[in-house]
């Protein structure tokens, strides 16, 4: 438990802090998904891994950081929220419900970091008047990250190595009436991710898609793989169409 403790603080803080923002968002490093497939190697259980990453990864799907705004670290819940549902046995749904709270506390780590960060900003400005280039690299690329793995390592490694056998006694011994509210929990924050993502996406000339993907599936069951093919098909047509439609006016 010792090695998992210390790969999933590793992981949180840096996917949340240390990793370059192309690998975290433009390949995605951060999300509950990957996080899923990590926790699942790290754990030996891929398939429940994926199955919790998944699960949560739909109550985020249509979250949206707009400049240094952030309603919730979707790394922390993904990695630690992934890591502590496997290690308690719980139930997907279970999961997501666990892992918005921890989230939350993600952003408090967020918040503090950024207070505190400008610490260094300043060293590195006097180290600018000195003429000092090497003092500058440290303040960046070392001193930078000095509390972000206070922030961000310490209490996720805690969390794994302390607090997950206890997680899962508790998990075992809570009445089910709570249980099963947990679970019904978890079962609506996938539908508050896909609102969300409605909400930034919605389009009156994209209501035909959404209908079509509806009828697909429920009426015609298809397959996700087919459904996906002709949804790709449909948004190269729309692109088309819509940039030469531009292109002529």
């Amino acid at each position: 438990m010792l090695g998992v403790a210390v790969c999933i603080g590793l992981l949180c803080w840096l996917v949340s802090s240390a990793c370059p923002m192309w690998l975290r968002w433009s390949l995605y490093f951060g999300a509950p998904l990957v996080a899923g497939l990590v926790c699942g190697l790290l754990l030996g259980n891929i398939t429940y891994g994926l199955e919790v990453g998944a699960t949560i990864m739909m109550a985020y799907v249509g979250l949206l950081a707009i400049g240094g705004s952030l309603p919730n670290e979707m790394a922390v819940a993904g990695y630690l929220g992934v890591a502590m549902t496997m290690i308690a046995k719980a139930d997907a749904s279970t999961g997501l419900a666990l892992s918005v709270p921890l989230g939350l506390l993600g952003v408090l780590a967020q918040n503090a970091k950024m207070s505190l960060n400008p610490i260094w900003v300043h060293k590195a400005d006097f180290y600018a008047a000195e003429g000092n280039i090497h003092g500058i690299k440290m303040m960046n690329l070392f001193a930078s990250q000095i509390f972000p793995f206070i922030f961000y390592f310490i209490p996720a490694f805690l969390c794994v190595y302390l607090g997950g056998p206890y997680f899962e006694a508790f998990m075992q011994v809570i009445p089910s009436q709570i249980t099963k509210i947990l679970q019904l929990i978890g079962r609506m924050m996938p539908a508050l991710g896909l609102a969300m993502l409605m909400q930034s996406l919605f389009k009156k000339t994209l209501i035909p898609f959404l209908i079509i993907g509806f009828v697909l599936a429920a009426y015609l069951q298809l397959s996700t793989t087919a459904i996906a093919i002709i949804g790709v098909a449909l948004a190269i047509m729309h692109y088309y169409y819509t940039t030469k439609k531009i292109e002529e006016e």
